[in-house]
């Protein structure tokens, strides 16, 4: 039967919440999820779970327990600062040390590359990191090499990431569902002063993705409910937002609490496991579900619709395409064609009825079947061009395909 992973974000999703909700479900082992610091290569590092109460209600916390500074070895050229040292580079998200280590994006890729981690955890890993990666990096206005962590890059938030990583790859859901995000609410002090909730980077993360109110019942004026790990975990599983749990048979339950005491209010991340009805796909493929937008068009310019294409594709559009045809009268028109994510289809419909000529469009949703996606980089010629490879689940390499601008630039 096929199963789906339906995330309920009671509190606010961390990375800790995320994977505590799933040794509570009794999907994931403690001893798994220790196997994993063997795996990254790590000495001094001990994963650790306990039971704790938030609101009457039973859940289970992580820790992360780091002995020595032996881990700081597998990050050649981080370096630590004070607090109070000035450091306009830094990227940092905040911490409780007085010194922190920093500790740049392309050495935790390179890191997650080089370890014995399973293909599937290894990549969902990365994709994770590239995400917080590139948010860091245009809140702060660098390039993504530039991109600099602090208690992100260090061994206890890596540890969240690949845990998750490998929950994700562990319940292996033919579906993924969840509430809206829960940012919080006010004002929090992080390494680079006061900001509002969601800060810089969470908020960079949180564009396209649906938010909810922070509940009443939390009476804390100030509060961060979501972090960006939390949030980038979220993203990189694509889920479909909905406020119920998918029909069929509930087979696992769980709930990851973080640190805080919100009183009344329970602290916790909740995940569901549910049975639902159909066979699971045998290909080994990503599949999702996309929703796909169609209008005519018969009285515009090229040189318009060329431009509605674009701003359609820089404005969340997975896929637009024209197709000649007839129309009413024997005109000449476009057929326009455009994928978009469902969340996004109202965000869309509305720019095309406000930017096109056309006075309706229509809207349908389709099932996809789809390569798992990387880029490599190669050096060919003295030059440095990318090859999008195109694999199974299982990581078996089915194609490849130079990147034209690269192809383009080495001629």
């Amino acid at each position: 039967m096929a199963k789906a992973l339906y995330l309920d974000s009671v509190a606010g999703v961390a990375g800790d919440m995320f994977t505590a909700a799933f040794v509570d479900a009794g999907i994931v082992t403690i001893q798994e999820l220790n196997s994993l610091v063997a795996q990254l290569g790590l000495e001094g590092i001990v994963i650790a779970a306990s039971e704790v109460i938030r609101s009457t209600i039973k859940a289970t916390h992580i820790d992360v327990e780091i002995v020595g500074d032996e881990w700081r070895s597998c990050f050649p050229g981080a370096r630590g600062h004070s607090h109070h040292e000035p450091d306009n580079s830094n990227l940092a998200l905040g911490t409780a040390l007085d010194q922190h280590w920093h500790v740049h994006y392309p050495a935790i890729e390179k890191f997650l590359t080089a370890s014995a981690l399973e293909n599937e955890v290894k990549r969902a890993a990365r994709d994770i990191f590239t995400t917080i990666a590139h948010a860091e990096a245009r809140v702060h206005g660098l390039t993504l090499d530039k991109a600099t962590f602090h208690e992100v890059g260090t061994v206890d938030s890596v540890m969240d990431v690949v845990m998750a990583a490998y929950c994700i790859s562990k319940v292996a859901a033919d579906a993924v569902y969840s509430t809206p995000l829960k940012p919080g609410r006010g004002m929090i002090t992080i390494a680079h002063g006061t900001h509002p909730v969601p800060p810089p980077a969470s908020a960079e993360l949180l564009i396209g993705l649906p938010t909810a109110a922070t509940p009443a019942a939390i009476q804390r004026e100030n509060i961060e409910l979501s972090t960006p790990t939390g949030i980038a975990i979220i993203r990189h599983l694509k889920p479909a937002f909905t406020n119920e749990l998918p029909s069929g048979t509930l087979i696992a339950t769980g709930r990851g609490s973080g640190t805080m005491d919100l009183g009344d209010y329970p602290n916790i991340f909740q995940i569901s496991l549910v049975e639902i009805t159909g066979t699971r796909p045998a290909l080994p493929y990503l599949s999702d579900s996309v929703v796909e937008i169609s209008f005519n068009i018969d009285d515009d310019t090229a040189e318009h619709m060329a431009w509605l294409s674009q701003t359609l594709l820089e404005n969340g559009a997975l896929d637009v395409w024209q197709t000649p045809g007839t129309g009413k009268k024997g005109r000449t028109m476009v057929c326009f064609s455009v994928i978009v994510r469902e969340r996004d289809l109202a965000e869309t419909a509305d720019r095309i009825l406000r930017n096109s000529t056309t006075f309706g469009l229509r809207h349908r949703r389709w099932d996809r079947l789809m390569l798992e996606r990387e880029f490599e980089t190669r050096e060919e010629g003295g030059r440095q061009v990318r090859y999008k490879v195109g694999r199974t689940t299982a990581g078996e390499k089915l194609k490849e395909k130079i990147e034209f601008e690269d192809w383009r630039g080495a001629q």
